[in-house]
């Protein structure tokens, strides 16, 4: 986090998918609950999904990898002494960060397009304060990141407020996800974006990229000072295509055709899953 120029954070959803976004070069991967949820458990993410069932799946996923993974936890899953926890339990999985939003997290979840609705100021303080001491006590290198949904029917300036008071408090990084529909800093461009994270503290403040136009790159992200870009396309549309394309011939044909530029070498796939580290493990203590 401490290096300069914007850190590329990919998402993914299981360990194949963290592995491959190390294998290609990036320099951390981040766990999104809606994507683990989806293909988990195949359902909607709109708060159906346990803290134990996104722990169990970023622990399998961080020890798969030799990068740092950074988790959402959505509400910290309750109150303040329920968002302790599952700090503790994710830095005891060997996650490197965590994502603590002040959404209420109610079934269904309201997104920050529908107007979502947020817990009281001082109630979302003392959420992070909690999670700051189970950091602290762990791992004082973990990242906690503050993501505040507020904007959406509170303004630009409570999230300023709420910004500031959770850095004071000391979490490394503000996430503005919520963006009012009628932004005073016109959000929906570099220029109003810029001039809204200078007021959040950046570049002394890191800032994950949040809502934002359509078609925003790293790049753009780098222009406007802030720290972390997750590409907004969904890698698991990609993977439902050509997964019901696979099926639907099978199904249909009793045959399977190999999709062109799709079927990876098998000496790749052997390389992916780690194989030559257990052959050479196995030649050195079993044979």
């Amino acid at each position: 986090m401490k290096q300069p120029g914007v850190l590329i954070l990919p998402a993914a959803y299981d360990c194949m998918s963290a592995r491959i976004v190390e294998k290609v070069g990036c320099k951390a991967v981040f766990l999104s609950p809606g994507m683990t949820c989806d293909a988990q458990l195949s359902m909607p993410n709109i708060g159906l999904s346990t803290s134990s069932e996104l722990i169990n799946c970023a622990k399998y996923m961080a020890n798969s990898v030799n990068i740092p993974l950074i988790m959402g936890a959505d509400d910290g899953f309750g109150s303040a002494l329920a968002a302790y926890r599952t700090t503790q339990e994710a830095i005891g999985a060997g996650v490197a960060g965590i994502i603590i939003s002040d959404q209420i997290n109610l079934i269904p979840v309201k997104t920050p397009h529908n107007l979502a609705e947020v817990v009281p100021r001082d109630e979302y303080l003392g959420k992070i304060g909690a999670v700051l001491e189970a950091r602290n006590k762990k791992d004082k290198d973990f990242i906690i990141v503050a993501r505040i949904d507020a904007g959406a029917t509170m303004g630009d300036e409570e999230v300023i407020i709420r910004a500031k008071a959770c850095v004071k408090l000391g979490v490394d990084m503000i996430l503005p996800h919520a963006v009012p529909f009628e932004s005073k800093f016109k959000q929906k461009d570099k220029e109003g974006l810029s001039r809204f994270y200078k007021l959040l503290g950046a570049p002394d403040v890191l800032i994950w990229w949040g809502m934002a136009p359509q078609g925003f790159t790293a790049k753009d992200c780098e222009d406007i000072e802030a720290k972390v870009w997750v590409p907004p396309a969904s890698p698991m549309d990609a993977v439902k295509k050509v997964l019901f394309d696979v099926y639907q011939e099978v199904r249909d044909t009793g045959n399977y055709t190999p999709l062109k530029g799709v079927t990876l070498d098998k000496d790749f796939s052997k390389h992916l899953r780690g194989k030559e580290f257990w052959r050479e493990l196995e030649k050195k203590y079993v044979e």
